[in-house]
């Protein structure tokens, strides 16, 4: 079994790819499970929260300049290079324009630590800039998207406090607290994250199923947007990159900056569309960037493992 799940981190970009594929073509099987998606992101989270102890959480108060630099580019710069690219590419289609805002001032995906894991990263260091980009949302979204592009847009409160408590903060306190107190649970960490690679995937089969059909009916328009949000997920590795060749920064934290600024937190831009009743096209950004971002996180995973194998 532990081999197994070894295999599956190991291979979690090969197993990625084959699952999407499979999931666009053949839809049926999965689409009908988006109640399973809460539970599996609290139990990813649980899952690499067993690889960290309280005393890897206290170091996390070092790096104040990495957390504050990390907020800004994912709240800031990539929202502005997101409005920039829908109002070049998307200027006939407002709805799509305004979910592409929508989506450069979202906070980070609930996936970053793991993949931050699985380079050999600071994953104490990603968890706590993801916990504090959660609570910041629903004071910066609405702010950055009027200082933007002027929109108004009702803040999701109540779903983000639920996932943030119940998803991310609950499973945190329980898996590091495990991790710290029993250690013959906690030190099996290679048990952990490859249950959580196994939530990763069936995540990912449950998203692009769920949005096939959407997905495909868009036609050339869909090319169109699949294309900004590639493009969106590469300019935050770049922002990254940038930021690790500027200040000199180790793998330990440039890999958390790496995930927290590329990826966004995808599941609450409909949760902004159900509030407001507004058109369902502002979501289609934020669901292709989430296909995008799943595949992408454990292409760059592979990449900087080869480039820095220590």
């Amino acid at each position: 079994m532990i081999k197994l799940l070894n295999k599956i981190s190991d291979n979690l970009l090969y197993l990625v790819c084959a699952v999407a594929a499979f999931s666009l073509l053949f839809p049926g099987p999965g689409s009908g499970l988006g109640w399973i998606v809460s539970p599996l992101l609290a139990f990813m989270v649980f899952n690499v929260s067993m690889t960290i102890n309280y005393r890897d959480l206290l170091q996390v108060v070092k790096h104040p300049f990495v957390i504050l630099w990390g907020v800004f580019l994912s709240f800031m710069v990539m929202a502005f290079f997101s409005l920039v690219i829908g109002k070049i590419f998307l200027p006939a289609f407002a709805d799509l324009s305004t979910g592409q805002l929508l989506l450069g001032c979202l906070p980070a995906d609930i996936s970053a630590p793991l993949m931050v894991y699985l380079i050999g990263g600071d994953t104490a260091l990603a968890t706590a800039m993801l916990v504090i980009e959660m609570l910041l949302t629903p004071f910066v979204l609405p702010n950055v998207l009027t200082l933007f592009g002027g929109i108004t847009l009702a803040v999701p409160t109540s779903y983000l406090m639920v996932e943030l408590i119940l998803i991310i903060i609950i499973p945190i306190c329980i898996g590091v607290f495990l991790n710290s107190y029993a250690g013959e649970i906690g030190g099996k960490k290679d048990i952990w994250s490859g249950i959580a690679s196994l939530c990763y995937i069936m995540l990912l089969f449950v998203v692009v199923s769920s949005n096939a059909q959407t997905i495909l009916s868009l036609k050339g328009v869909a090319v169109i947007v699949l294309l900004m949000e590639i493009s969106l997920n590469l300019f935050g590795y770049g922002l990254a990159y940038g930021t690790k060749i500027i200040f000199a920064l180790e793998k330990e934290l440039f890999s958390p900056l790496l995930f927290i600024v590329s990826t966004k937190e995808f599941g609450i831009a409909p949760a902004v569309v159900d509030i407001m009743k507004v058109n369902q096209a502002i979501v289609i950004p934020s669901t292709l960037y989430a296909v995008v971002q799943m595949i992408s996180s454990p292409i760059m995973v592979k990449a900087v493992k080869r480039l820095n194998p220590e």
